[in-house]
């Protein structure tokens, strides 16, 4: 079957080609089909197999076959219009039309794009939107890069984003709406010195839906300006554990961007702090973030084309003090003398069980580990009624791209991670102070932080058959540490076809 649907996307491929013969200049499609295998030592295949894919390949997968295909039609100098989708074996992870004017665009279906962070497929942690999960079938009105603020000559410039998205049924909360919006200002000294400095506000925040017991979750229009400003209402259907400082799930990052010219070199720094409410929101915290460096070389078929380098560290999560009052735990004294407030579990939320995540993959940060992904390798542990049992923690990972001869591009990541769980699981309840609290012989599974490594060696070989479009992929992925140890491999044959 998966053959056969191959086949029939090339000959498609083959036969719209003259439909484009007397549009070249305004037309242009591109489209690739695949077909591949994946192998394992295990009975998953390792994390860069799986994560930071779009959610396109699951553990189940051993041979695939997929396609992407993109068309767009320009009308004038300003206004342009696209279309596209992308699939993997029964998985239909992106589809999506668009209308393009200058730097604005309204667009809507599922469309594969990351909000806040370096745009570069060498990032593995971004706590906005990431390449981790499927997209999200969306409508979103948004701008592709900066344009000026008028009356400042162009040094000061902006650009904006504000999206409305739909997700899935078989969550905790179904049919859950997730708003999104960002703002971002940027000083642009490019011309006198070749510098940029931008910031921004990144901002996320589910509501609505119904819960298990089939209640409906607030969802108007009047809930929907308290969500976009983020004021709170009581929340008559539960959740007493800080859900009614807001209605919804709210989190999200601020993101500072400077970027420097050197020649044709190009270094960029990217500085994110995320928050999970507005007691953790912070322009710049040292507590929780993100801090990465990219190098842009100008050699284009060079060895080294850009060099990524990342550290994140998320333990902290404003501490381990409780973060509301609870009967148990009435106060200050009761809560081991720390302030109320703490333990924010980033990409968790009490009502929100599902989190943030679309299909089961984190929709931030790939490196928060879900309780389903490490039943993979530990035994049973509680999960706590949340979707990620894996949090906190400190990461450090390295990634470069290149050249390796005119036909063959490689791309290789190493991670390093430190693993400590969350908070829930190390004091035996979010609103608890049980666990290692009491016990030094309390037993979790991330006790003392387990340190494992991720690692992946991408080969790409153009055209290795002459005169056939046709390119080879290979992936080598291998994963070890305190947590599990793992190999695998993917082996695509993609056929490929554009017209302009």
């Amino acid at each position: 079957m998966r053959f056969r649907v191959f086949c029939f996307l090339v000959f498609c491929a083959y036969s719209i080609e003259p439909l484009f013969s007397q549009e070249a200049k305004r037309d242009s499609l591109g489209a690739a089909v695949s077909l591949g295998t994946i192998v394992s030592s295990e009975d998953f295949a390792p994390f860069f197999l799986v994560h930071n894919r779009w959610g396109e390949v699951s553990d189940e997968q051993t041979i695939f076959a997929s396609g992407e295909l993109s068309y767009n039609y320009r009308l004038n100098n300003n206004w342009r219009f696209e279309s596209g989708f992308s699939f993997r074996n029964e998985i239909f992870s992106s589809y999506y039309l668009a209308a393009n004017y200058d730097v604005f665009y309204l667009r809507a279906g599922a469309y594969k794009e990351q909000l806040g962070g370096l745009a570069s497929d060498l990032t593995v942690v971004n706590y906005g939107l990431g390449r981790n999960a499927r997209p999200v079938p969306m409508i979103e009105l948004g701008m592709h890069d900066y344009t000026d603020i008028p009356f400042t000559q162009g040094y000061l410039q902006f650009k904006a984003h504000i999206g409305q998205r739909w997700l899935e049924e078989d969550r905790y909360i179904s049919n859950t709406r997730m708003h999104n919006k960002d703002l971002y200002v940027r000083i642009n000294l490019e011309r006198e010195i070749g510098l940029t400095v931008g910031a921004g506000l990144v901002h996320f925040a589910q509501y609505g839906g119904t819960d298990p017991f089939g209640q409906e979750q607030p969802s108007s229009f009047d809930d929907f300006l308290k969500v976009f400003f983020g004021r709170g209402i009581p929340n008559e259907f539960g959740g007493t554990a800080g859900e009614a400082n807001a209605l919804g799930n709210h989190l999200g990052m601020t993101d500072v961007d400077i970027q420097k010219s050197f020649g044709d070199h190009k270094l960029n720094f990217n500085f994110q702090t995320p928050f999970d409410d507005s007691g953790s929101l912070h322009m710049i915290s040292f507590k929780n973030y993100l801090a990465a460096f990219q190098w842009v070389l100008p050699n284009k078929g060079g060895l080294f084309q850009e060099v990524m380098v990342e550290y994140t560290k998320s333990k902290r999560q404003s501490g381990p003090g409780l973060p509301d009052p609870v009967p148990q735990f009435p106060d200050v004294a009761a809560n081991k003398g720390r302030e109320f407030g703490g333990r924010d579990d980033f990409h968790n939320n009490y009502l929100y069980r599902s989190g943030f995540s679309y299909h089961g993959r984190s929709l931030g940060n790939a490196l928060f580990l879900t309780y389903d992904w490490t039943r993979n390798f530990l035994d049973c542990y509680p999960d706590y009624n949340v979707m990620f049992s894996n949090n906190r923690i400190n990461a450090f990972t390295v990634g470069v791209k290149g050249a390796l001869s005119s036909i063959i591009d490689y791309k290789l990541q190493v991670v390093y991670s430190q693993n400590y769980g969350t908070y829930a699981g190390l004091y035996d309840g979010r609103y608890n102070w049980g666990g290692v609290a009491i016990s030094s012989g309390f037993e979790y599974v991330f006790s003392g932080g387990k340190d494992q490594y991720y690692s992946l060696l991408d080969l790409k070989f153009k055209r290795p058959f002459k005169n056939h479009p046709i390119d080879v992929g290979m992936k080598v992925a291998f994963d070890t540490g305190e947590l599990y140890s793992n190999v695998g491999g993917e082996l695509t044959f993609s056929y490929i076809f554009t017209k302009h």
